[in-house]
């Protein structure tokens, strides 16, 4: 059986529980807005049929704002907390690093793109967690995909932040102190919302300023850029952390010099995420025939496998 990322290219550990959000609403509405940019017609429509109309820039940080919902706050706080984030052991990449026993954010990802394609599920922790959360109904249903299609977006967004590639043993930063600009903070929050504001930008400025570095990016770095493998992805963010790691027993403020050495990565991987974004829904959505109107049962059943591949460019 092809993996389920190879699956869109042919038809087109120890995790602790983070408590912040990766990038805040404003680094995952920035690239859900470029994101929706950049996708085909027929997957426009096709995610505005499973989004009910909802816009993709609102849609992105729904799996975040349902970490306090009332609605089986169990799920959300022991299952699905755990599918934002991946902690790889120091040294080891995504593939030989330990698993959570309730699955992560590429599992979760693996799992969401198995019910959007109308595939059997991969057997494991988040399939189990869903069908109790969904009490046993289908899960390839309308109600089911729509879950599926946000969680999946948000994923996107999260593999994209170096510290959700982090390390067990600081709960990805989380239990990092240090001081930024004369605040007391931890390094996951530096990295989830603070260095994108330091240049004090709305999300508006930002989003204009990174549609123009990717309308002068070439074609071929674009292709480099989005790549196949959401484990990869992964991986790339991960290899960041030991430079972002270099700073943590500094004394003192960390301020305009850290601001300009990373604020440029934050900035790229901003970038990155959009342009995966865009790759990914167009892959997994680009090639189906749109129908006007779901199914009589609220699904929509199409198999991307029996469609040419879709181009995000």
């Amino acid at each position: 059986m092809k993996t389920w990322w190879k699956l869109l290219v042919t038809s087109s550990l120890i995790i602790v529980s983070q408590c912040v959000l990766a990038w805040g609403a404003k680094g995952h509405h920035i690239i859900a807005e470029l994101a929706s940019e950049r996708l085909l017609p027929a997957t426009q429509s096709t995610v505005s049929i499973l989004l009910g109309g909802e816009s993709l820039t609102a849609a992105a940080t729904w799996a975040d704002e349902m970490r306090s919902s009332t609605d089986n706050p169990l799920f959300w706080a022991e299952h699905a907390a755990q599918w934002h984030f991946v902690n790889l052991a120091p040294g080891l990449d995504y593939a030989n690093s330990p698993k959570h026993p309730r699955g992560d954010a590429i599992v979760a990802l693996e799992t969401f793109t198995a019910i959007l394609l109308d595939q059997p599920l991969p057997s494991g922790p988040v399939t189990a967690a869903l069908l109790d959360y969904f009490a046993g109904a289908d899960l390839h249903s309308a109600d089911a995909k729509r879950f599926a299609l946000k969680f999946a977006l948000h994923i996107l967004g999260d593999l994209q932040q170096p510290l959700h590639a982090g390390y067990a043993d600081d709960r990805g930063g989380n239990a990092v102190s240090v001081v930024w600009r004369g605040e007391a903070t931890n390094l996951h929050t530096l990295w989830d919302s603070k260095l994108l504001d330091y240049s004090s930008l709305d999300e508006a400025t930002h989003v204009r300023r990174l549609r123009s570095r990717i309308e002068r990016t070439p074609t071929s770095d674009i292709s480099v850029m989005q790549r196949s493998d959401p484990a990869a992805w992964l991986d790339e963010s991960a290899e960041m952390l030991e430079r972002i790691h270099s700073h943590d027993n500094e004394a003192g403020n960390l301020g305009d010099a850290y601001a300009a050495q990373f604020v440029p990565t934050v900035e790229s991987q901003l970038v990155k995420g959009a342009l995966r974004t865009a790759w990914f829904l167009n892959n997994l959505f680009g090639g189906w025939p749109v129908a006007t109107a779901p199914a009589a049962d609220g699904q929509i059943r199409q198999t991307l496998g029996d469609q040419p591949a879709a181009k995000a460019d």
